[in-house]
């Protein structure tokens, strides 16, 4: 647990010309407009979106840039400027969101319905919610004329949802129009309790590997009535199971043994008794422990490598041999392995008759420092509003664009301004995505303490020995 900063706790009580209420009226109204933005990835057209946000930044007379990665597909990076006493802070959201086809939602998708303590609408968790919560922030404190010691840094990026095409051309383009000590994105945030009340800071500060693997097998064709042995689609199905039933083995890395630590206190008995049980495991982690958390996909997935098929392609016709069959194999890798090591893997499952082939690489970077002034303003601005909350840090299973500040030397934490539950997050990507209607109101005050923290001067250094 990392120590809270006593000397900053009257600074967080108010910042002057800072109103709450009034940044949650903004921070709606700013979602409502990007929701209606319809940023379906593919296509994405995000630039319709940057064009909202760009309104409202050039009302407020705030300096930002817009750039352009492809036709209809724009990043906007706006900047308050310190006094350059301390290293910039960037928060970073994207702009896209995933499609809704085939998908029965009871509310419009993308129109912002209030309904039973909820904002309903794509994107309003991921990562629209987080973009609106920044916008409002900036807006704010530029209006209100704070003084910053750090200079400011709001980032709005495309295609996040399709492989991070926006932030990698802003990192290999404009990277110092992001450069910052640290910086912020989605990827954790307060977790509600069953009773409703947020109980642990979680924080991203790695992620597995995304990586997709195409495994083919090739047959030979011919009149079904006539089958011969080894057919495309049997072999590829032969492998498939040997995989499945084959998994990568558990086992706990550092940042998921202190994330268990945190989080058993939050789970019921058994649940955290079981996680308990794994993070102070001395040896090889309990079965009967394990056994409780796979029935917990979500937390499962964080002590080893998974690899689940995605798509399957075969066959021409209901009465033909196919010439070939393939499947896409989407893994998730734990950040100490690589990609060359589980296609090897996957391939010595998979035998002679069926490749398998890694498709383009997502990109991955190191984990960011689990200490340092990130997680310190993370705890500090929490303390101030829920005194007796705890941090975990954690791993994301997803992928995000915060592996490529990790990358590029930008110490980046996962962590977002709405107090969700488990089973709300779960929504993301899925019908009916969701925030509670208040998430808003706690979001923009958590983010302004958040920032009022990273903005204490540094102390002066201690004199020289002489």
């Amino acid at each position: 647990m990392l120590p809270i900063a006593p000397a900053l706790s009257l600074l967080l009580t108010a910042t002057p010309g800072i109103d709450y209420d009034s940044m949650a009226k903004e921070a709606r109204a700013i979602l409502t407009d990007l929701v209606a933005a319809d940023t379906t990835n593919p296509p994405g057209n995000e630039a319709k979106a940057v064009a909202l946000v760009a309104k409202r930044l050039k009302a407020a007379n705030i300096p930002f840039e817009v750039s352009t990665f492809a036709k209809g597909r724009d990043n906007l990076v706006a900047r308050l400027s310190g006094d350059g006493s301390a290293k910039p802070v960037l928060l970073l959201a994207h702009l896209d969101v995933v499609g809704t086809k085939d998908q029965t939602w009871a509310t419009p998708p993308h129109v912002v319905t209030e309904k039973s303590g909820y904002l309903y609408g794509r994107g309003v968790e991921d990562d629209l919610g987080m973009a609106a919560v920044d916008l409002s922030l900036i807006l704010a404190l530029k209006r209100a004329k704070v003084p910053l010691h750090r200079d400011l840094i709001v980032a709005f990026t495309g295609d996040e949802e399709s492989g991070g095409a926006g932030a990698r051309w802003l990192i290999a383009h404009k990277k110092s129009s992001i450069a910052a000590e640290v910086a912020f994105n989605e990827g954790g945030g307060p977790l509600l309790g069953e009773d409703g009340k947020v109980g642990l800071l979680q924080v991203q500060t790695t992620e597995k590997t995304y990586q997709d693997f195409k495994l083919s097998a090739d047959g030979i064709t011919g009149h079904s009535s006539a089958p011969l042995p080894h057919n495309a689609i049997d072999e590829v199905a032969r492998a498939l199971v040997e995989i499945a039933d084959h998994p990568f083995p558990e086992r706990l890395l550092p940042v998921i043994e202190a994330f268990f630590g945190g989080r058993a206190e939050f789970e019921s008995d058994e649940v955290g008794d079981a996680l308990s049980r794994i993070a102070h495991a001395k040896g090889d982690l309990p079965g009967d422990a394990l056994a409780v958390i796979r029935q917990k996909p979500s937390l499962e997935a964080l002590l080893h490598t998974t690899c689940t098929p995605t798509i399957f392609s075969a066959g021409t016709r209901v009465n033909a041999l196919p010439s070939k069959a393939e499947v896409n194999l989407n893994c998730r890798i734990m950040p100490d392995e690589t990609v060359d090591s589980v296609k090897d893997k996957l391939q010595e499952m998979a035998g002679t008759l069926v490749k398998v082939q890694p498709a383009a690489e997502f990109g991955s970077g190191p984990a960011s420092p689990l200490d340092g002034p990130g997680p310190q303003a993370v705890l500090t601005a929490g303390r101030a509003m829920w005194p007796k909350v705890k941090i975990a840090p954690t791993m994301s299973a997803g992928a995000d664009d915060s592996r490529f500040l990790r990358a590029a030397d930008i110490r980046a934490y996962g962590f977002g301004p709405i107090p969700m539950t488990d089973a709300d997050g779960r929504r993301a990507h899925g019908i009916d995505e969701r925030i509670p209607v208040s998430g808003l109101r706690t979001g923009v005050e958590l983010f302004e303490k958040l920032i009022a923290t990273l903005n204490v001067p540094a102390p002066p250094p201690p004199p020289p020995t002489l």
